[in-house]
């Protein structure tokens, strides 16, 4: 593991230039990649050659390194070069590139990856270089990280709030994302961005903080590609190909990723009433869910010229879920089983679109200039139903929801960033997005023979400017930022004989940032950072209708729900000494009109209603915890943990735990990571999730773990992985204490899981332009 941080960054002094020529006509080489390398061969900064042949590294900490010089078709070109005080600007002149028949061994020039990336803003996770991630979902990745916990209907928390804001690629989904990360395999993601404190360049929505999940995209030379095939116990299935083809001023790519995953899952429900009168319900659940998710996409990078490049890109995309249960419900008087049926319940779920996207990178001398625009047109299919098997033998259909959905969705941001001088700089620019959805409804009960109608249409438009200061004072890095936010939220049932349910959300926010990092000698960081936040409700959690497979239980949005804000500061101390490293973070949070899922119970219906309140406030304070050891060459171990205190206050006490409760929460990760032969990898993941307190619910203790083992094969540019996932697993039990009534969940997903992947990468390993941003880092954040 490294700390990677801006007030580590050395100061740029030198220069480095030259101009490529063809041995054989002494024409010049244009858009080859330089990059130079220091002791360790990791690159510290790389560029490309223009149209003449021409290139320039600048702004290079004086030293020692190798210049290397790549592209397809030519030798590798390699010279020794040193900056110095008395010669920090090194004119190389003319350099001949030696045609080759066979490509040369090629020169790794990226440097292996750390795990863990600590930046000054935020933290990333080089997935790929994670290899539990074979075969496996986005959601059973996530799952291992630091300060991130994903539950067994996949919802994600990041330091015990699930109001976070989850995207892909930088941009949000417009359907469950929980959903689509336990579809999409973790062998097409490359990293995962979590950013607790967010600078005010992103976007201000998730309590907690952001994860962005980044997918695979390469930008090499020549013709070269990646795929993975990945099947499980069970009918799991997925695989990923990336391809790849760079010729002169275009390169092309083409990625296509699927995965089809059978479950078979177990839920008990025993829901008892503090009404004597009312029978108590057990409940036994039989779950069937086939999921899958593909995607294709293809697009283009022109380089018009070295400082000019345009990305297009386009992807298909389809996420289906088909899920079945058997219901076997007992009503008890007491001890007494008085009477029982039998239900079922199926969920259809349906969701394509199309996802357009079109980025300009424009580098100046001291700054860059980026124009993203992205659009998202999509349609879907929800349909709940549930059936009960009468006195004949039959069965007996009771409801069906027919909901269709379409929406539009577009995004424009504009960043600038200047560099003043070698100690500060500042960046600004503005971000719009708007969703234009609406969603039609068709609910229908057989028994009553009632059917209602309607549409629902929604529109959300939100407008951002920030602009941010950055400031080097030896060895302290100062980044000072604020952003301005005008949003709007319309929705409306269009049915005259329900209720008025119009609803505006409308309002103007500010949103302050600071990051203070500073070093300590070589191996001691610590840093300060404050945001303030905002957690808007989404479509979802607004929509009033109903929605279930489960006769006994129902999910309803409500309309009234109203922003939540939170104020959030961290201080954090990074140590890397050579094998060890270790973060630590002392974290506290103040949210107010907190909004929350809670359970409600309707008598005259005799079923329970999920649905989300605002409640009071809550103060959250914690201190987390990683660390990584290479203990020797063949050992190395990770692990993390995270404690917290939750105080939520809220003056109607039928949303909140019992007061007696304790509200610390903590949980711990550990992986281990053998390599007896330099070809052969063995790792064990164990995860520890202590008593966890939420408003109503009280989550028991959980754990599990997973074991791999990896060979590499094919003169390692292929890999054979074995994986048994949840090996020990203790299943999700959860009480919520609701208004006359307590209600007992114990989900066991299906475990033990076995995988087996393989993987293989070929072609040129010829690095391109390194800031392609729509290609890098998700963009439009």
């Amino acid at each position: 593991m490294s700390f990677t941080t801006l007030g580590n960054e050395p100061l740029a002094k030198g220069t480095v230039k030259g101009r490529l020529i063809d041995q054989d006509n002494n024409q010049p080489v244009g858009y080859a990649s330089i990059a130079l390398l220091d002791a360790d061969k990791k690159s510290i900064t790389g560029a490309l050659s223009d149209d003449n042949g021409e290139f320039a590294l600048t702004k290079v900490p004086l030293g020692k390194y190798n210049l290397v010089v790549q592209f397809i078709g030519y030798e590798n070109y390699i010279e020794e070069i040193e900056l110095t005080p008395k010669k920090s600007k090194l004119e190389l002149g003319e350099i001949v590139l030696v045609s080759s028949v066979e490509q040369l061994e090629e020169v790794e020039i990226t440097g292996e990856k750390s795990f863990i990336e600590n930046r000054i803003d935020k933290k990333v996770i080089n997935v790929s270089e994670a290899m539990i991630a074979d075969g496996n979902s986005t959601s059973e990745i996530l799952n291992t990280l630091p300060e991130v916990n994903v539950g067994a209907d996949g919802t994600i928390s990041l330091r015990g709030d699930n109001n976070v804001r989850v995207l892909l690629d930088g941009k949000p989904s417009q359907m469950d994302i929980n959903q689509i990360l336990q579809s999409l395999p973790a062998d097409a993601v490359d990293r995962i961005e979590v950013i607790t404190n967010p600078s005010s360049k992103y976007d201000p929505d998730g309590l907690s903080g952001i994860i962005n999940v980044i997918t695979k995209k390469d930008a090499l030379k020549g013709f070269n590609g990646n795929f993975s095939l990945n099947a499980g116990s069970n009918s799991k299935y997925s695989g990923f190909i990336g391809l790849n083809y760079r010729v002169k001023k275009l390169n092309f790519f083409a990625q296509s990723y699927m995965s089809t995953n059978e479950w078979d899952n177990t839920r008990d429900l025993n829901r008892d009433y503090t009404d004597n009168t009312i029978n108590n319900l057990r409940q036994h659940e039989n779950i069937n869910d086939d999921n899958g998710f593909r995607n294709v996409r293809l697009g283009m990078d022109y380089f018009w010229d070295s400082t000019n490049t345009s990305t297009f890109a386009y992807e298909r995309w389809r996420w289906e879920s088909d899920a079945f249960s058997e219901y076997n419900n007992e009503y008890l008087n007491g001890d007494e089983v008085v009477d029982g049926n039998l239900q079922l319940g199926k969920n259809y779920n349906l969701a394509q679109g199309d996802q357009f996207n079109l980025n300009h990178r424009k580098e100046f001398k001291k700054g860059n200039l980026e124009v993203d625009l992205f659009a998202n047109i999509g349609e879907a299919d929800i349909i709940p139903q549930n059936a009960q098997k009468i006195g004949n033998g039959e069965w007996q259909e009771i409801s069906r929801n027919n909901n269709s959905a379409n929406w539009f969705y577009s995004q424009l941001g504009v960043d600038y960033d200047q560099q003043i001088n070698d100690k500060s700089s500042f960046e600004v620019g503005y971000k719009g997005q708007m969703t234009d959805a609406e969603m039609r409804v068709q609910s229908i009960n057989f028994i009553s023979d009632d059917t209602l109608s309607y549409t629902y249409p929604y529109l959300e438009q939100v407008h951002a400017v920030y602009g941010s200061y950055s400031l080097q004072l030896g060895k302290t890095r100062i980044k000072a930022g604020l952003r301005a936010e005008s949003a709007l939220m319309e929705g409306k049932i269009t049915n005259s004989s329900i209720a008025d349910t119009t609803y505006t959300i409308d309002y103007q926010s500010l949103f302050p940032s600071l990051h203070i990092q500073h070093k300590l000698g070589e191996k001691n960081t610590v840093g300060f950072s404050y945001s303030r936040r905002i957690k808007r409700p989404n479509v979802m959690q607004l929509l009033p209708i109903e929605m279930s497979s489960n006769p006994q239980s129902v999910m309803r949005g409500n309309p009234g729900l109203q922003p939540s804000y939170t104020n959030s500061l961290e201080v954090s101390h990074g140590f890397m000494g050579g094998a060890f490293s270790v973060n630590t973070a002392v974290y506290m949070r103040h949210s107010t009109n907190i909004i929350r899922e809670i359970v409600e119970y309707e008598a005259d219906r005799d079923l329970t209603v999920i649905t989300y309140r605002n409640l009071g406030e809550s103060m959250t304070g914690g201190v987390s915890l990683s660390s990584n050891y290479n203990m020797t060459k063949w050992l190395e171990w990770n692990g993390s943990v995270d404690l917290y205190y939750l105080d939520i206050q809220d003056d109607n006490e039928e949303y909140t735990i019992p007061a007696d409760n304790n509200p610390i929460n903590w949980s711990a990760k550990l992986s281990a990571k053998v390599t007896p032969i330099k070809t052969l990898t063995v790792q064990l993941m164990g995860r520890y999730t202590g008593e966890n307190y939420d408003a109503q619910r009280i989550t028991d203790p959980q754990y599990s773990m997973d074991l791999a083992i990896k060979k590499s094969v094919l003169n390692h540019k292929g890999s054979l992985s074995f994986k048994i996932n949840n090996l020990l697993y203790s299943g999700e039990q959860r009480t919520a204490f609701g208004d006359g009534f307590i209600e007992m969940t114990d989900f066991q997903q299906e475990n033990p899981v076995y995988r087996l992947s393989f993987s293989y990468a070929f072609g040129g390993q010829f690095q391109g332009r390194q800031k392609r941003k729509l290609q890098s880092n998700g963009g439009g954040l």
